[in-house]
């Protein structure tokens, strides 16, 4: 057995990093070819868009191409920075979850259940995120396999806490 406090969790951590890397070296590609320095390109989708209209005196104000993002060049970058910002959203809470419960002897096996399925569940949700509306299945669970393993993370360690706190 490891001296090591958290071995399961610094294990997971290290995947996770990774993983966070490689979503932002993606925003950061998307953004070098679409020539956007800050953000997912809405702003630039704006000003093309009011450029348009003004050129054709705001003749096409109603078109379908103006109004939805899904047509424009700039929605493989919306489309990563979001893969990203999902996944730094939920990542800490996880690892801290985790790193929490394996301090107060939780199972090794829920703890590596829970950030294995973290794990996967977020590798369908970048994959469902790049499908041509990012709706779907993939979506569903990698949205549901990254949250359920932090309810269970946060019911034993709010279970533990009880117990510790009030003697139990």
């Amino acid at each position: 057995m490891s001296s090591f406090a958290i071995p399961i969790t610094a294990l997971y951590s290290g995947f996770i990093g990774i993983y966070a890397i490689i979503l932002q070296f993606q925003v950061s590609t998307h953004r070098r070819l679409m020539a956007v320095s800050l953000g997912d390109g809405t702003r630039e989708i704006l000003i093309e868009a009011i450029q348009s209209l003004h050129a054709n005196n705001f003749a096409n104000i109603d078109s379908k191409e103006i109004t939805t993002p899904f047509g424009s060049k700039y929605w493989e970058l919306t489309r990563a920075v979001r893969a990203h910002g999902n996944f730094i959203e939920a990542a800490p809470m996880i690892l801290l979850f985790a790193a929490i419960a394996e301090l107060n002897s939780a199972s090794p096996i829920l703890v590596h259940i829970a950030l294995a399925t973290f794990c996967v569940a977020r590798l369908l949700h970048a994959a469902a995120l790049r499908t041509t509306r990012a709706v779907g299945l993939l979506r569903a669970f990698g949205f549901l396999g990254s949250t359920l393993p932090i309810v269970a993370l946060a019911i034993f360690n709010t279970y533990s806490g009880i117990r510790a706190v009030f003697g139990l």
